[in-house]
């Protein structure tokens, strides 16, 4: 599974130059994301939401504040339907970044929360 996401757009002249290739995100704007429930929250092409915590619970209350802020219908038992994954993250040349699944041993493996749009 590969996954990517669009630079976010921070100013006229576009966003400031990051480094390109694999990186560990710790925090929301290290992924150009928000913050909901303390936790970043990333909605993937397709759907798909990635939360940036270990947490089981805390990626649940993310997972529905996000829902909530876009008025996105989620029903109750869409964060027990939330898995716990370990992917990489690949920032691209252009500002995107690119999620790949990855084993725990991977030294820039991090472990998210991921559920299916």
């Amino acid at each position: 599974m590969q996954q990517t996401t669009k630079a976010l757009d921070t100013g006229k002249h576009g966003p400031a130059p990051l480094p390109v290739g694999r990186f560990q995100p710790t925090t929301a704007e290290s992924l150009s994301a928000e913050s909901y429930a303390g936790a970043p929250v990333v909605e993937l092409d397709g759907g798909d939401l990635v939360v940036l915590t270990t947490d089981p619970d805390r990626a649940a209350r993310a997972v529905t504040a996000y829902a909530l802020a876009y008025d996105l219908p989620l029903d109750d038992r869409a964060p027990a339907r939330l898995r716990s994954r370990w992917v990489t993250f690949e920032r691209q040349p252009e500002g995107d970044w690119l999620l790949d699944d990855a084993e725990p041993t991977d030294a820039l493996a991090t472990r998210v929360h991921y559920l299916l749009g």
